[in-house]
């Protein structure tokens, strides 16, 4: 079962924030600057999590994953004020 979170963070240093921008790309769809919506299976959350410990400083860095819902709800978990929120066209990776 695959579930929607919420990726935000703040990265402090540049050189960093390349690195979990990469990250983030490679598992979620960007909102807006530094949050992502990501659609990820636990294994995927697994490794997710994985990379983007070994990449931050824990002492300058902060990264939240926030737990969504199910797939299936994300639409009625939304609400956009201005331009409309369109759910990203789901990705799935073969590894």
């Amino acid at each position: 079962m695959r579930n929607y979170f919420l990726l935000s963070y703040d990265i402090s240093d540049p050189k960093r924030w390349r690195r979990v921008f990469r990250i983030a790309s490679d598992f979620g769809d960007p909102l807006q600057y530094s949050v992502f919506l990501c659609l990820l299976s636990d294994k995927d959350r697994v490794v997710m999590e994985s990379r983007l410990t070994d990449s931050i400083s824990k002492k300058d860095d902060r990264v939240l994953l926030i737990r969504l819902r199910a797939a299936e709800d994300v639409e009625n978990l939304v609400e956009s004020f201005g331009k409309p929120f369109e759910v990203p066209e789901k990705r799935f990776f073969i590894c």
